[in-house]
């Protein structure tokens, strides 16, 4: 569910790529995540990316969430989103890519390499590897959805018919169970 919200990859487009560096949070790892909220943030701080300061989080009770947006050599805007548990455990995550002024329809081609990173950052390089071919597969269908273990990963477009903004979502049942506010 939206929170905000090819047939091989190029090579650049691996998901290690993004990953914070330091070792696994052990918060993390028991969530099924790779890294604490807040490497992810600091990693991707040093990309150049701007990152708000902790909020309520609009979707499920007791979470706070944080995102961050830069907006890349192309013109189009890069977002994360990470949104902790009330135990600040990192409990969801969303990417997204939106194509730059007057691109009504994006390429998933064009947005696979962040969203790629960005399942690196979330899952890890073993775990965010095994998940590129699927989402090379998915990316620019409306909505589709896998699992890892017990983390639902989902890739979409912002609405069926519009295909200029494209997402990856990792999240835990965790984060999907808690009540909306």
């Amino acid at each position: 569910m939206p929170s905000g919200a090819p047939t091989a990859p190029p090579p650049s487009a691996n998901p290690s790529s993004a990953e914070p560096t330091g070792s696994a949070s052990p918060t993390a790892a028991s969530s099924g995540l790779a890294f604490a909220a807040e490497d992810i943030v600091a990693y991707y701080e040093s990309q150049g990316y701007a990152c708000t300061a902790q909020q309520p989080s609009t979707k499920a009770v007791g979470f706070l969430f944080r995102g961050c947006r830069k907006v890349d050599e192309a013109g189009r805007a890069r977002i994360i989103d990470v949104v902790t548990d009330p135990d600040g455990r990192l409990a969801d995550g969303i990417a997204s890519v939106q194509g730059k002024e007057g691109e009504a329809f994006l390429a998933p081609t064009d947005a696979l390499e962040p969203l790629a990173g960005f399942l690196g950052a979330m899952l890890g390089e073993g775990q965010g590897s095994t998940l590129l071919m699927w989402l090379a597969g998915h990316l620019g269908d409306g909505y589709a959805e896998t699992t890892i273990g017990a983390i639902r990963v989902a890739t979409y477009t912002d609405s069926k018919d519009d295909p200029s903004k494209l997402y990856v979502e990792v999240a835990t049942q965790t984060y999907l169970d808690a009540p909306a506010p």
